[in-house]
C-alpha cells in the first residue's frame, strides 16, 4: 500500500523526478568513470601507482560535488512539496509515514537512475584510460576492469546521497505544523539559513582555507593539485551553504527608482531567499570548479612554454585534466539546468496571480529575466572567491605570482556561459508556464 502510494506522487510529479533522476544518473556516470579507474589500477601490476593516485585525487572531490548535486537535486524537490506534505499531515498521516513515504519515493526514483548511470559511466572511464595512454602515462596494453568496486561506488554514493537528502528534508517538512505550512504567506527568508546550514558552511569553508593554505607549503610537483583542487571544491560547497546571506544586499533595491519591474524582481529574490539560493547554490559551483580547475591547468601550462621534456607528467597530464574538467562542468551544467527549470515550473501559480493582478505577459517575463540575472551575479561572485582559494596558492607556488596563468576570455566564457545557462533555462520555461490560463494557473499544483 505504502508502495503504491509512492508510485502514484511519482507519477503525479513526474517532470520534478525526471530531473533528480537526470542529475542521479549523470552523477553515477561520472563517479563510475572514476571508479573503473581505481579497479583498473588496483588489478594492474605495473600501472597501479598512477591510475591508483589518479582517481584517488580527481575521484575524491569528484565525490563531493555530485553528492552535493544530487542532495541540493533531491532536495529542491521535496521543498516544492511542503504543501502536499502539510496536506497529507492534516488527515492524519504521522510525520514518520511522511517521512518513509518520501523516502520510497526517493528509492523509486534512483533505483533506475543510478542502474541507468552505470554503463555511460564505464564508457567515459574508458575514453580517460584512452587518453592516459595517448600520453604514455599508462601502458598501451593496459584494459579496463569494470567489477563489484566499481558498481558500488558509482552507484552506491549516488544512492547514498539521493537517501539522505531524502531523509534530512521529509524530516524538515514532517516537522511543519500544517497550519503553517499551507499558508501561502510563510516568509521563505526567515527559513533560509538554519544553525545546521550556517555550521556546514562556515566549517566546509574553513576547510577549503586550510587546504589552500597547505598548499602553499608543499613542494612544486604534480601532487600540488591534490590539496589545490579540494580546496577550491569545499570552499564553494561552502559559500553555495552560505548563499541566502549574499541575497541580503538586494534588499537596497526594493524600494530603489530602477522601475516597477526590477523592484519586484529584486523583491522576490529577497524575500524567497532561500529558493534563490537553492537555484544560485550549482551555479556557484559550476563557476568554482570551472574557473578554478581551468585557470590552474593554463597556469601548469605556462611552465612547459618551451620545448616539451620526455617524461614531463604535467605535460602529460594536461589533455587528461582537460577533459576530466569537461566531465565535471557537463555535470555541473546538467544540475544547473534541471534545478531553474524545475523552480521555474514551479512558480505558475505566482505567475497567474501576477496576470490577474494586471500584470503583462511581457512583464512578467522581464521579472524573471531579471531575476536570473541577480541570481547568476551572485553566483559568479561566490563562484570566483571559491576559484581563487584554488588558483591563487596553486599559482604562488608555480609562478611565484598571486595572479594565475590564462587568457582573461576564458573567464569571461565561464560568466558568459553562466549567464547564458541560467536564461536559457529559466526563459523558456516561464515561456511555458505562461501559456497556462491565469485561472487556470491558480489551482497548478
Amino acid at each position: 500500500m505504502m508502495w503504491r502510494l509512492a508510485f502514484l506522487a511519482v507519477r503525479a510529479h513526474k517532470a520534478s523526478f525526471l530531473a533528480s533522476a537526470a542529475v542521479m544518473a549523470a552523477g553515477t556516470a561520472l563517479l563510475t568513470a572514476f571508479a573503473s579507474l581505481l579497479e583498473t589500477g588496483m588489478a594492474t601490476g605495473g600501472d597501479t601507482g598512477f591510475l591508483v593516485m589518479l582517481p584517488a585525487i580527481l575521484g575524491g572531490w569528484t565525490v563531493a560535488i555530485v553528492a552535493f548535486g544530487v542532495v541540493s537535486t533531491v532536495s529542491l524537490t521535496i521543498q516544492h512539496r511542503e504543501q502536499e506534505l502539510a496536506l497529507l499531515r492534516s488527515i492524519a498521516a504521522t510525520p514518520r509515514q511522511i517521512r518513509q513515504n518520501v523516502v520510497r519515493e526517493t528509492v523509486m526514483v534512483a533505483l533506475p537512475a543510478v542502474v541507468a548511470g552505470l554503463l555511460p559511466g564505464v564508457g567515459l572511464g574508458a575514453l580517460v584510460l584512452g587518453r592516459l595512454v595517448d600520453g604514455g602515462l599508462v601502458s598501451a596494453r593496459t584494459e579496463l576492469s569494470a567489477g563489484w568496486l566499481c558498481v558500488a561506488i558509482g552507484a552506491g554514493t549516488s544512492l547514498l546521497a539521493a537517501v539522505g537528502a531524502a531523509l534530512i528534508s521529509s524530516r524538515r517538512a514532517a516537522s511543519i505544523p500544517p497550519v503553517r505550512a499551507l499558508s501561502e504567506s510563510t516568509p521563505a527568508a526567515a527559513r533560509a539559513l538554519t544553525r545546521a546550514r550556517v555550521l556546514s558552511g562556515l566549517g566546509l569553508l574553513v576547510v577549503g582555507l586550510s587546504l589552500g593554505a597547505g598548499t602553499l607549503l608543499m613542494e612544486n610537483g604534480p601532487l600540488l593539485s591534490s590539496t589545490a583542487g579540494p580546496a577550491g571544491v569545499a570552499a564553494a560547497v561552502g559559500l553555495a551553504l552560505l548563499s541566502p546571506a549574499a541575497v541580503t544586499p538586494i534588499r537596497l533595491f526594493t524600494q530603489a527608482r530602477i522601475g516597477a519591474t526590477a523592484r519586484l524582481a529584486a523583491r522576490n529574490v529577497h524575500v524567497r531567499a532561500k529558493h534563490s539560493a537553492s537555484v544560485a547554490s550549482p551555479l556557484i559551483l559550476l563557476v568554482g570548479i570551472a574557473a578554478g580547475t581551468l585557470y590552474m591547468q593554463s597556469t601548469e601550462d605556462s611552465t612547459h612554454r618551451g620545448p616539451a621534456v620526455a617524461g614531463d607528467v604535467g605535460v602529460q597530464l594536461a589533455p587528461v585534466n582537460y577533459l576530466v574538467v569537461t566531465m565535471i562542468i557537463g555535470f555541473s551544467a546538467i544540475v544547473v539546468i534541471n534545478t531553474l527549470v524545475a523552480a521555474t515550473r514551479r512558480r505558475r501559480r505566482e505567475f497567474g496571480l501576477l496576470r490577474l493582478s494586471a500584470a503583462t505577459h511581457g512583464q512578467v517575463l522581464r521579472m524573471v529575466t531579471v531575476e536570473a540575472a541577480v541570481t547568476a551575479a551572485i553566483a559568479v561572485v561566490l563562484g570566483t572567491g571559491a576559484a581563487a582559494v584554488t588558483t591563487v596558492p596553486y599559482s604562488l607556488v608555480k609562478t611565484g605570482s598571486p595572479i594565475a596563468s590564462g587568457p582573461a576570455w576564458m573567464y569571461l566564457a565561464i560568466v558568459g556561459g553562466a549567464f547564458l545557462l541560467v536564461m536559457l533555462a529559466a526563459i523558456p520555461t516561464a515561456l511555458g508556464a505562461l501559456r497556462t490560463r491565469p485561472v487556470d494557473a491558480l489551482s497548478a499544483a
